[in-house]
């Protein structure tokens, strides 16, 4: 397959299995210090930093280094903690060790930075948009309370068929489907724990996850149409290599589209299984991770299994530099 013009430092290439398909994760992975290593260490990585201060009018650099955890695990700050943390990274790798992309993914939050790197929107966009999302994500929240767990193994269709048959498709969603055998479950805590009880009287693990929200659920439907309003005039291009969304699961291109489904992205499932089924169909090859830890790498291992074909990699591999952050 023919792919685009790439940006950055990097070259053109003639075919996906060239380059690399570049991942970013959204919450989940707060810690003290995160980004340190990517902090300030050239006039790029400074400009991040920057950038997601005066546009969110947070010192992110005291709240990625010092916290506290308290503070960093809310949506509100977490999303601009992570997606400063992945800019800054992603900044530094082109700066030093420039690779040919090829292809972007973002899960959750994460799909912020991709549209960042896919040449979509630029930084200041970037961080009115991840500011506005948490903030809208955090106020319903507190006004909808809620919990998400995590559900293995199981699939997907499996999961869907136990909460309509329990009469809880109003108030849950299968938040997340992150693989075959791996799904996110959330929405209304009395109808969470309804289901994960039932779950397991027949065997079947949960772990409630350590989120403020239920998000991609019901709960957040009155966010739909807010995001909807704060996205109309945010500056957006289209990609210039292929991005596939969570919200289809697909490449989008159509600038209307893509602002549409991140608005609809608060209630709609993660399609993390199938995008990473459509990467493969479209000849992708190389994976690699842009982030403070390994977490989606885990997730395409798991996927792919041991086929020899993919290679999986993560951001701390390429760069050589504090390789135990890694995880």
């Amino acid at each position: 397959m023919q792919v685009c013009e790439s940006i950055g430092n990097t070259p053109a290439a003639t075919n996906v299995a060239d380059g690399w398909m570049m991942i970013f994760p959204g919450q989940g992975s707060p810690a003290i210090g995160m980004g340190s290593d990517v902090c300030d260490v050239s006039p790029g990585t400074k400009a991040v930093w920057d950038c997601a201060s005066d546009v969110s009018g947070l010192d992110v650099r005291k709240l990625c280094q010092k916290g506290p955890m308290t503070r960093l695990t809310k949506t509100l700050y977490q999303q601009l903690a992570v997606t400063t943390v992945n800019a800054a990274m992603l900044t530094l790798l082109r700066e030093r060790t420039p690779v040919l992309e090829t292809g972007y993914a973002g899960h959750s939050a994460g799909e912020y930075s991709a549209l960042y790197a896919a040449g979509v929107m630029d930084l200041e966009t970037l961080f009115h948009a991840i500011t506005l999302r948490a903030t809208i994500m955090q106020n319903l929240a507190e006004q909808r309370k809620g919990a998400m767990y995590v559900v293995k193994p199981y699939s997907h269709d499996a999961l869907r068929e136990q909460i309509d048959n329990l009469g809880l498709g109003t108030v849950l969603n299968v938040c997340c489907d992150n693989g075959h055998q791996q799904q996110v479950v959330g929405g209304e805590l009395t109808a969470v724990k309804t289901l994960v009880n039932h779950l397991a009287r027949h065997g079947v693990n949960t772990i409630k996850l350590g989120v403020n929200g239920a998000w991609h659920t019901p709960l957040m439907q009155d966010g739909v149409a807010q995001m909807r309003q704060a996205l109309a005039d945010l500056p957006f291009s289209s990609p210039v290599c292929p991005l596939i969304m969570n919200s289809s699961g697909k490449a989008e291109y159509s600038v209307a589209q893509i602002k549409e489904n991140l608005a609809l992205h608060l209630i709609h499932t993660v399609r993390w299984r199938e995008s990473m089924d459509r990467w493969a169909q479209m000849g992708h090859r190389r994976y690699l991770e842009i982030s403070n830890k390994k977490i989606l790498s885990h997730l395409l291992a798991e996927h792919y299994g041991a086929d020899e074909d993919y290679h999986i990699q993560h951001y701390y591999h390429l760069v050589g530099s504090s390789v135990k952050h890694a995880g």
